[in-house]
């Protein structure tokens, strides 16, 4: 792994140590940690808030009308030092946008690239990313759509059929999951309408 990597999957590790380690395995037992309205908890969901600035700056943990699952990873993404190749936002589709069109113009200098979860093994360090509603949402129309609700984890670990990813917002908390894939590392888990991974280049 790159250095930007091991320290965007230690920042990650760590967030979600600070939250108690609140779990969600394939065999459907979970574990608990802080909730995001908790004392220590929706401060540190400023920090997250911080990172996005703007109208954003002042939110905490209990704005709970508020989604921050992007500022999370932002401000992953931000700790690890990604810099201008990591376009902050409060809602994923900025990013996700961002990594199609880096993959279609084939731009080189592009930290992150989207592929299609059946043409790319996952590794740490790669976001994975669902749609969210009902409009079903492809690597195919979501740059014509524009914005859309969604989600995206940070890919942590991958395993013998399995792997781990880490979001915000999740359980309202840091919570890792654990996904199915399959034996060369693919993403195979079907209870996310997934739709695309993210490649980290950096």
């Amino acid at each position: 792994m790159s250095r930007f990597t091991d320290d965007l999957v230690q920042v990650a590790l760590g967030e979600w140590d600070f939250f108690g380690r609140p779990q969600r395995n394939l065999d459907g037992t979970t574990v608990d940690g802080k909730k995001e309205y908790q004392d220590g908890a929706y401060q540190r969901i400023g920090d997250y808030w911080k990172i996005i600035g703007g109208a954003f700056a002042n939110l905490t943990g209990k704005d709970r009308g508020t989604p921050w699952s992007a500022a999370f990873v932002s401000f992953c993404m931000e700790k690890a030092g990604a810099g201008p190749r990591f376009p902050n936002s409060a809602g994923h589709a900025t990013y996700i946008n961002a990594a199609i069109r880096a993959a279609r113009d084939g731009d080189p200098a592009a930290g992150f690239v989207a592929h299609s979860k059946s043409d790319y093994i996952v590794k740490p360090g790669d976001l994975v990313g669902y749609w969210r509603g009902e409009r079903k949402i492809t690597l195919q129309n979501a740059l014509s759509i524009g914005w859309y609700p969604s989600h995206t984890d940070i890919v942590v670990e991958v395993g013998d059929r399995f792997m781990y990813v880490i979001g915000g917002n999740v359980g309202h908390s840091v919570t890792r999951k654990q996904l199915r894939a399959s034996v060369e590392g693919k993403l195979t888990d079907t209870r996310f309408p997934w739709f695309v991974v993210i490649e980290n280049r950096i």
